[in-house]
């Protein structure tokens, strides 16, 4: 995880036109910004105009996260190398909060292979296997929302 997160500004610079790569970069910084126990409490859903959407499980945790909401921001920016995010907006939905979800190495794409080629293409210009990988991740995970 530590390798990804050391290469989320690199691919920030390199994807500067795609909102899709910017968002999914997001996510992923969530998940490192914040702990384990808000991690099982929470789930990132979306961008919105910098502003990041998070599910969580009752009007507790957003009571306690809008007041942590200014360090968490700084952490997430931090850990973009930008200021990707300008807001957070908590957001109660205990049935999208994924439990314990494990990273995975892999990437497959259930979006149309057209789509799927193309990506395979451009991700080859990119040099260092670390940045495809991710690269390919991300685009895999926004081809697979847009698919459903």
């Amino acid at each position: 995880m530590d390798e990804m997160l050391a290469i989320l500004p690199q691919l920030l610079r390199h994807a500067s036109q795609s909102e899709e790569t910017r968002e999914q970069a997001v996510l992923a910084a969530w998940v490192a910004a914040v702990g384990p126990q808000i991690r099982r409490a929470t789930w990132p859903v979306r961008v919105e105009r910098k502003t990041l959407i998070v599910a969580v499980r009752d009007t507790t945790w957003r009571a306690q996260l809008t007041k942590l909401s200014g360090q968490v921001l700084f952490k997430l920016n931090s850990l973009l190398g930008s200021p990707a995010v300008t807001a957070i907006e908590f957001v109660i939905n205990p049935a999208l909060i994924v439990e314990d979800v494990q990273p995975s190495r892999e990437f497959h794409f259930i979006a149309p292979d057209r789509q799927a080629s193309q990506l395979l293409k451009d991700a080859a210009g990119i040099a260092d296997p670390d940045l495809r990988a991710v690269f390919l991740r991300a685009a895999g995970k926004c081809l697979e929302r847009r698919a459903r």
